[in-house]
């Protein structure tokens, strides 16, 4: 896992922002962000049935948005926290903290949530911080030595010679504490959000993504959590657009969307049960 992650950052940052990783390099990167993420945090309930919930109403999202295939498949999880968050790392890995969880009141916002979440992946969003955090953390002087090691690991089954090994296995270890810190800068980054234009245009996609025909869900809920959150994003969150801007441009996309359904109370039941163990 190091091994592939460190060269893939190296790409990352070698590449200008609107340049995509292949598949395989997204992942990893994606996997990077994921298990830093679960080691410094905790993963609620593991494989319970609340997990298997939130996978079914990502996965819902998911598979009728513009990226219903990524590498190795869409994976969401649960994080023990307190703190009201939602957030996405390359290819298809989406989290959400028992704290957001808590502040919802039914599945249409879960969906709503999670669609956010899938249209940042969709836009690439991550993918472009993943190369802002390579260059910012230094990443950058090692991006040509790296890039042959990547396809070295690639090829590393093949007939490479001990002094290759030798080589490159000097290069990683020379080159880790600039990609260690890479991808803390990284996993801050995604876990922060993004600026005014990534958040809104999330928005957007997010509210077609839960409503399209194959999904049903209504895009009024995405807003109505919205507009409940904070009028002034601060701190970590000061680059979001202020909630009443964000929630007149949700509401302007949502009835040029055209789509009415309403916010079925059988859903809204099956989300109160599955989620009572979180307590208030």
């Amino acid at each position: 896992m190091k091994r592939m992650l460190i060269p893939i950052l190296a790409l990352a940052a070698a590449c200008r922002p609107e340049a995509k990783l292949d598949e395989s390099q997204e992942y990893f990167v994606g996997r990077g962000v994921a298990a830093h993420a679960i080691a410094s945090t905790k993963l609620h309930g593991k494989g319970s049935e609340l997990e298997q919930y939130v996978t079914l109403v990502g996965h819902t999202v998911a598979l009728e948005s513009n990226r219903p295939e990524v590498f190795k498949g869409w994976s969401f999880g649960i994080l023990e926290s307190q703190d009201m968050n939602a957030f996405c790392a390359p290819s298809g890995f989406v989290f959400i903290t028992t704290g957001l969880l808590r502040a919802l009141q039914n599945e249409d916002e879960l969906a709503g949530v999670l669609a956010h979440e899938v249209a940042h992946v969709c836009l690439r969003h991550p993918e472009i911080a993943a190369a802002a955090a390579a260059e910012k953390s230094g990443a950058m002087e090692f991006a040509q030595e790296l890039s042959g090691l990547a396809s070295f690991v690639g090829g590393i089954a093949g007939a490479a010679g001990k002094s290759d090994v030798a080589k490159y296995s000097q290069v990683a270890k020379d080159a880790a504490p600039a990609f260690g810190k890479a991808l803390t800068e990284l996993n801050n980054s995604l876990q922060a959000g993004y600026g005014r234009d990534e958040e809104l245009a999330a928005d957007v996609l997010g509210a077609d993504f839960m409503s399209r025909p194959g999904v049903g869900y209504n895009p009024q809920a995405l807003a109505d959590f919205v507009g409940r959150l904070p009028k002034k994003p601060q701190g970590a969150y000061a680059t979001h657009p202020g909630m009443e801007d964000r929630v007149q441009k949700l509401n302007e996309a949502i009835k040029k969307l055209g789509r009415k359904a309403a916010t079925d109370p059988a859903r809204t039941e099956r989300f109160k049960k599955m989620t009572a163990s979180l307590g208030q």
